[in-house]
């Protein structure tokens, strides 16, 4: 077959990844579209450079994809749907929400495309946690509406590594085809998989010819910040955990699986890096091993892409188009396997049927059984060396910018070399409202222990909140930690190094009684019927519909998770994520929905 005459669509073309792979197999994009302004200025300065110059580039919604316009005669259709309803962070805010979020139901709109063309092959990209979103529902109605068209389908999952990217990126693909028999996907190029067993390429030979420019250092430079002389100490190759008791960190700064694996992420040299990111924050890597953030130079090439390609935009908006894109090299290597099978042209590619087993899950495993040994050596070379400890000392602090009586609200004294008692004043009432003991592990290699007693005088429901604030202030005036958060974990995994050994409530009010139940950890965390928030509760406040309750346990700063703050939970349960209120610097990133 004339492969200049292999005709497609690119749907959710964004900066092009896909479409350069095409292009390269042979194959002509004829359309191409986005509903992103700039992913569009993108594809159109890459036509005739990158990207075909008899290429339409159209700005729309795929919902209001006029198909009339649409190319006649099509071969192939390409597109990734957005992924972010489907991806990791959105299991971090408590489930991801898949195709309850508007977004996740964008495949819609690429069966529509499907059904009007009749292409004969599709290929379908998208993040590996689209099988698990929804109990894996959302994977099976994908297949469903796909197969409903009359296609069958193949998928697999590929690791971008292994196809010569310098980077750890697996990905979900979708091929549906009419060949009548398996689809087969191309077998690595590098790594253990591939024939050769050729080594991967790491970053540091991916990018080590590129130049660095006075504008690339002024736009690379960290710059100053909560955690930016932190950077330096950090191995090539670690990230925030090296500074965790896990990691033997004597003077611990995180709590154990506190933040995202990209928190201050050094890239190993010698190595493929980690997955990029699209719109990294402040402390997002992958960062460079001399202590600063890629360029832009930099992120194309790990991600694949030739040096020519231009992207729009400024230096984020590049940044969010290169780390949204599929790996150009893996769209190659795909697009060769469909030019192989579907329209019989031999390109020399060795495929991989269904019972050829990838590796790239058993070699995580394997990393993780180094990890927990190198924890469990940690753990057992204690010493004496107490330098990890609280620094305990006296003073007194105004910790919560909302006290209104007193400028001074918390008086903090020694009581012995483990202990402190925290005297804490949350208005001008001076009645004793509650005593707290809390237990603080100082960290693994003396054991050691730091008892904190506090006391809460006050007669106002936000004393329960200055209280914990006053907590909070005081984990961050004698240690190493930057909040209590950071001795309790992410709620989706806790590992708490410290623990309240009792807490008696002097005060009758509803949100001190409320504080003395979730102090109880086992409380947190879990989830439990909506009934039973209301059965506990609402006689209390006063409040006897759920949503009303959990909007006035948040307006003390709760953080309660349900399906009012993420879809993805259901709709009849709630959780309430930690045992203390946020504190008062701490962004409360969800907010009850109205119904």
């Amino acid at each position: 077959m004339d492969t200049q005459n292999i005709f497609g669509i690119s749907l959710f073309s964004g900066g092009g990844g896909l479409d350069i792979g095409f292009e390269q197999a042979g194959f002509k994009i004829l359309f191409t579209t986005d509903i992103d302004a700039i992913c569009c200025q993108t594809l159109t300065i890459n036509k005739g450079n990158t990207l075909s110059d008899k290429m339409d580039v159209v700005q729309a919604d795929i919902w209001d994809l006029d198909l009339e316009q649409l190319p006649k005669n099509v071969d192939f259709v390409i597109g990734g749907p957005p992924c972010q309803t489907f991806s990791a962070s959105g299991r971090r805010a408590g489930g991801a929400p898949g195709r309850l979020d508007d977004r996740g139901s964008l495949f819609e709109g690429y069966c529509r495309v499907i059904e009007k063309t009749n292409p004969r092959v599709f290929l379908f990209e998208n993040v590996r946690g689209i099988l698990g979103t929804n109990h894996g529902n959302d994977f099976k109605d994908i297949i469903k509406a796909f197969s409903g068209l009359g296609y069958q389908i193949d998928y697999r999952i590929l690791d971008a590594e292994d196809y010569g990217v310098a980077q750890q990126r697996e990905r979900m693909f979708v091929v549906g085809h009419k060949l009548g028999r398996e689809f087969l996907f191309p077998r690595p190029l590098l790594g253990p998989d591939s024939r050769n067993k050729k080594p991967h390429i790491s970053v540091k030979k991916a990018i080590e010819d590129l130049p660095f420019t006075e504008v690339d250092r002024r736009e690379t430079f960290f710059g100053n910040g909560k955690y930016t002389d932190l950077l330096p100490l950090v191995p090539p190759g670690s990230n925030y955990l090296h500074f965790t008791a896990k990691r033997g960190y004597p003077a611990p700064i995180f709590a154990y699986r506190s933040r995202f694996s990209d928190f201050l992420y050094k890239a190993n040299p010698d190595t493929p890096v980690k997955t990029l990111i699209a719109s990294p924050g402040k402390y997002t890597g992958p960062l460079h091993w001399e202590n600063r953030y890629l360029t832009v130079s930099e992120y194309m090439r790990i991600q694949g892409f030739p040096d020519g390609h231009i992207f729009a935009g400024n230096r984020a908006d590049q940044l969010r188009q290169i780390g949204n894109s599929v790996c150009p090299k893996v769209a190659l290597a795909l697009a060769l396997s469909i030019k192989q099978q579907v329209f019989e042209v031999d390109c020399g590619l060795e495929l991989m049927d269904s019972t050829f087993k990838l590796s790239f899950d058993k070699r995580k495993g394997e990393k993780a059984q180094k990890t927990r040994a190198k924890h469990s050596e940690v753990e057992n070379c204690r010493t004496n060396d107490t330098s990890n400890a609280f620094r305990l000392f006296d003073y007194t602090a105004l910790v919560d910018p909302s006290t209104r009586f007193k400028p001074e609200n918390v008086i903090a004294r020694v009581v012995d070399d483990t202990s402190m008692s925290l005297s804490v004043y949350s208005d001008a009432e001076s009645k004793l409202a509650a005593q707290i003991h809390l237990v603080v592990n100082s960290g693994f290699y003396n054991g050691s222990q730091v008892n904190l007693h506090v006391s809460l005088y006050g007669n106002q429901p936000f004393c329960i909140q200055t209280m914990w604030n006053a907590i909070d202030d005081w984990v961050k005036r004698t240690s190493s930690f930057h909040s209590i958060m950071e001795l309790y974990g992410h709620f989706t995994e806790p590992h708490p190094i410290f623990k309240i050994v009792s807490a008696t409530m002097y005060s009758n009010m509803p949100i001190c009684r409320f504080a003395a139940h979730y102090m109880n950890f086992k409380h947190c965390s879990v989830y439990y019927k909506k009934e039973y928030l209301l059965s506990m509760w609402q006689d209390a406040f006063g409040i006897n519909e759920f949503g009303n309750l959990a909007k006035e346990l948040r307006r003390f700063r709760y953080d309660i998770r349900c399906h009012e703050t993420n879809v993805a939970i259901p709709e009849d349960v709630y959780m309430v994520a930690y045992p203390f209120t946020l504190p008062y610097d701490k962004q409360m990133n969800f907010s009850i929905k109205e119904s």
